[in-house]
């Protein structure tokens, strides 16, 4: 589909967002499954349901712009998750794989960021005031994680991993 104007870029970047939720969703579980230290194992615990809550956001975006839901493959999350999975499989159990989801989460929040960011400027630009709340609250609730992430790696993991070495 051509991109005709904000509208057009709104629905595609919600088809790509809808997408990195679910995929990112699913892999958080398996981040949890790999990590070692019991606050992060919870925080990606909570992102599976995290994810499962902006995905019904972006779905409610869809109803409020009068269209369907749908999805576009987002190859962005499909490259996120093949790099953490290589990072699991390289890595031992223990603080050094920590630090490593750790950079791999926070990039997810920050995809996040920028995503939601944009979407909810053009919603404001649509005037369409009901679709652009939601997604400023995924977007505070991203950058809200992007912070919990950075302070357990500063704090606990990353000086342990450097102990580690």
């Amino acid at each position: 589909m051509k991109l005709r104007n904000v509208q057009d870029l709104m629905v595609t970047g919600l088809t790509y967002v809808l997408d990195f939720e679910d995929q990112v969703g699913q892999q958080a579980a398996k981040m949890a499954e790999a990590a070692s230290n019991p606050e992060l194992k919870e925080v990606f615990q909570k992102s599976v349901t995290k994810s499962r809550e902006y995905g019904q956001k972006v779905e409610q975006a869809f109803q409020k712009l009068g269209q369907p839901v749908q999805r576009n493959p987002n190859h962005i999350a499909q490259a996120m998750i093949h790099e953490v999975e290589g990072m699991i499989a390289n890595t031992d159990p223990g603080p050094v794989r920590d630090a490593a989801l750790i950079v791999a989460a926070n990039q997810q929040q920050m995809f996040r960021v920028a995503s939601y960011g944009s979407l909810t400027h053009y919603a404001e630009l649509l005037g369409n005031k009901d679709a652009a709340q939601p997604r400023e609250e995924n977007l505070k609730d991203s950058k809200g994680g992007d912070e919990k992430l950075t302070a357990i790696g500063e704090q606990k993991v990353n000086p342990q991993a450097k102990a580690a070495a």
